[in-house]
């Protein structure tokens, strides 16, 4: 179980959902309209920004994640959205186990630097494949992860200051990223203000720095036959020496 599971009901805080999907909305409606995208599946949903958005666009919208604490939540958000996704407590390593035989996908999506989360190498190999393995033909793969490279030059990397207020509390997130070796500890430091009274909190999770040629190699050895790679959610092309943010967009044959 990842560290978000307990922080699901802070996630938001630190990550407004609202604003966070309308700045990605002009590259996911894009996308959609190009690759004829009918039906979605967010294999690693969260708090259900990105599933709530594709069922906004008219796409049969799915979404999993396994934490139930953020499948929780993202059922709770698509309800007060007015909108219909269909929601299960899964890895993105098994997939094909919660997912029928007639449920294939003309996307799967992994975004949100998710896919770093998983324990192993071999963890990420299998995640890959169970992506490929639950979309129809020619569907697309999104990925979406930190240019790990880069991060790993630099060796600690201390990301803005997020800061919210939740029932009359202030709410301050830092995220702090730490390489070490082959592993990234992901410090998450969150320090509440009530009144005079402050209370800090740490948590950790440990991360796999999956560099974007390492990622090549994993969805060619799942199969995929094509891909593209951008700078974040844009259109310019991925610069491994100056992007921060790498999104890989895979097809199936």
């Amino acid at each position: 179980m990842t560290i978000f599971n307990d922080f699901s009901e802070a996630y938001d805080l630190m990550f407004p959902r609202e604003e966070r999907i309308r700045s990605e909305e002009p590259f996911w409606r894009e996308l959609v309209a190009r690759h004829g995208v009918k039906s979605v599946l967010d294999c690693a949903c969260g708090t259900g920004g990105h599933p709530i958005l594709f069922a906004r666009l008219g796409c049969a919208a799915y979404g999993s994640d396994l934490s139930p604490n953020m499948v929780e939540a993202a059922m709770a958000n698509a309800v007060a959205a007015g909108t219909t996704v269909n929601l299960r407590v899964s890895s993105f390593t098994e997939l094909t186990a919660a997912f029928k035989e007639d449920e294939r996908f003309d996307a799967v999506i992994c975004v949100g630097n998710s896919l770093t989360l998983a324990p192993t190498d071999d963890d990420v190999a299998k995640a890959l494949r169970e992506m490929y393995a639950v979309l129809n033909p020619g569907g697309i793969c999104v990925l979406n992860i930190f240019n790990w490279d880069r991060l790993a030059a630099e060796g600690l990397r201390i990301m803005p200051a997020a800061v919210a207020e939740k029932e009359g509390r202030e709410l301050t997130f830092l995220r702090v990223f730490h390489h070490r070796g082959d592993v990234i500890h992901l410090n998450i430091v969150v320090v509440t203000r009530d009144g005079a009274k402050a209370v800090t909190e740490i948590l950790t999770a440990r991360q796999r720095p999956v560099g974007p040629a390492r990622l090549v190699e994993y969805v060619k050895t799942a199969g995929f036959t094509s891909w593209e790679a951008t700078a974040g959610y844009s259109a310019t092309p991925f610069d491994p020496a100056s992007s921060d943010i790498l999104t890989l967009v895979a097809r199936k044959a």
